[in-house]
């Protein structure tokens, strides 16, 4: 696989915080309006555009293992500026922790550059109407019809996303020199954060006007994301209208964010600095152009369809020569994809669970038997393999056969329990998937085997 795009790679899916550079082009929206969307032309709405500008190093680990404990680090300069325009209204009354809100993305374009490749991307048409909510920890994306990818869902991300704006809402007759802080919980929100260990974000009124308040805020945090320590300093000004409508809105922001984070075994580190403008406007939604001429898309990802309709919580990847796909939940991360294999890992606050490697195999008419499946798994694993743990076969509605087989060893001095399947098509597409997981995870990790195979699809769906 070419270092270069290995690297990107691995930046594209780490959870963001500051390059939103690596948003994809979003430009086009659908030529049919359906009776939700008739509704959403229909509603008071909320258009925000968000710019921003990265500076910085990444740091990678040179080799990445699933064992070690130290890992080598090389750096590269990193810079992005990108650009977002969506228009957004709430699509249900449920508090505001689980809102579910509508968003329809007219424009997030990047360019990003690290090292001395650039990168540009951009997003299929069909996916710029997004459902958005909070699981209380992040943020949720979805589409009606589908799922969106990692990459998708990780360049949509982005710190002081306005669904968390409530955060920053004023006390009541606020004057200049009046100062609070900003709950932890929110602090991670805004920040796109697991865990806030230190450290508080204080605002300070700084101004009244005739129309608001100008709001500084400014902190700086300790705290992890998927386990990798962060360092995050703030400093910035909103500027907050006055209304009578759950006491008003944030009408501008703009904040210098310099973050440092470790690296970890699923993503880079970074030492970065970002400067973050949101601008909000409110009114009555009127109709998008159409553009039709010049549009793009994804090619990886096109030839199959995405498996809508689309759920919180999950997320979907495409095999690059479309020989398989896979909806899976977003706790797995994506090491890397090339066209030989695919390798994803579990994180489970903040602990790295299990790897898996997905690997496509040569279609071939004979039937691989369970025997001869048991017999090739313990001459890979040779010295690491110990003892069989269970071997079974089944089969789906669509015809897959399903191999499974369990088996426990050690490998550099711990405890490992493997899971090996077989999938086979009835047309004789084949499939591999490996599972490792440390012994001491292994009540952790549970049947997460079983539910990621349930989203893995070796058959071609029109």
């Amino acid at each position: 696989m070419d270092t270069s795009y290995s690297r990107f790679l691995q930046i594209r899916h780490f959870s963001f915080v500051i390059i939103l550079g690596l948003v994809v082009c979003i430009s086009l929206c659908p030529k049919e309006i359906s009776a939700g969307e008739q509704k959403f032309l229909n509603n008071e709405f909320s258009t925000y555009e968000i710019d921003l500008q990265v500076k910085g190093q990444i740091k990678f680990a040179v080799q990445p293992d699933l064992h070690t404990t130290s890992l080598e680090i090389t750096e590269q300069p990193v810079r992005a500026t990108s650009a977002l325009i969506y228009q957004q209204h709430s699509v249900d009354n449920k508090p505001a922790q689980k809102r579910v809100v509508f968003r329809k993305y007219q424009r997030a374009s990047a360019k990003t550059v690290i090292g001395s490749t650039l990168v540009e991307t951009e997003l299929p048409e069909d996916m710029c109407d997004v459902h958005v909510c909070s699981n209380g920890r992040s943020l949720d994306y979805w589409v009606s019809q589908g799922f969106l990818t990692q990459p998708e869902t990780d360049l949509l991300t982005v710190a002081f996303d306005p669904l968390h704006f409530g955060a920053l809402i004023p006390p009541d007759d606020s004057l200049p020199g009046d100062r609070w802080e900003v709950g932890q919980a929110a602090v991670a929100n805004l920040l796109c954060i697991d865990t806030v260990h230190t450290g508080v974000l204080k605002a300070t009124v700084k101004e009244c006007t005739a129309k608001g308040i100008v709001v500084n805020i400014q902190g700086a945090i300790e705290g992890a994301i998927n386990g990798a320590p962060t360092s995050i300093a703030v400093e910035g000004d909103y500027d907050w209208i006055s209304g009578n409508n759950s006491g008003g809105e944030l009408s501008a922001l703009r904040v210098v964010i310099q973050e440092s984070r470790t690296v970890s075994y699923i993503a880079p580190g970074i030492d970065v600095t970002a400067i973050v403008e949101v601008s909000c406007r409110s009114g009555k939604r009127l109709r998008p152009k159409v553009i039709t001429a010049g549009s793009r898309s994804i090619g990886p990802n096109h030839g199959r369809p995405r498996r809508g309709p689309g759920k919180p919580g999950f997320q979907w990847i495409c095999d690059p020569h479309r020989r398989y796909d896979i909806i899976f939940d977003k706790k797995w991360k994506i090491v890397e994809q090339s066209s030989e294999c695919l390798t994803m890992r579990l994180v489970n606050k903040g602990a790295l669970v299990s790897q898996v490697t997905v690997t496509p195999l040569p279609p071939r008419a004979e039937v691989h038997t369970l025997s001869d499946f048991e017999e090739d798994i313990e001459k890979t694993l040779g010295p690491q393999f110990g003892h069989l743990v269970s071997a079974s076969l089944s089969s789906r509605d669509d015809g897959t056969t399903l191999m499974r087989v369990a088996s426990v060893g050690e490998a550099e001095g711990l405890a490992f329990h493997w899971i090996h399947y077989h999938l086979r098509s009835p047309e004789g597409q084949r499939l591999s998937l490996s599972f490792v997981v440390e012994s001491t995870h292994f009540a952790r990790f549970s049947d997460a085997d079983r539910q990621y195979l349930d989203g893995v699809n070796v058959t071609f769906m029109e």
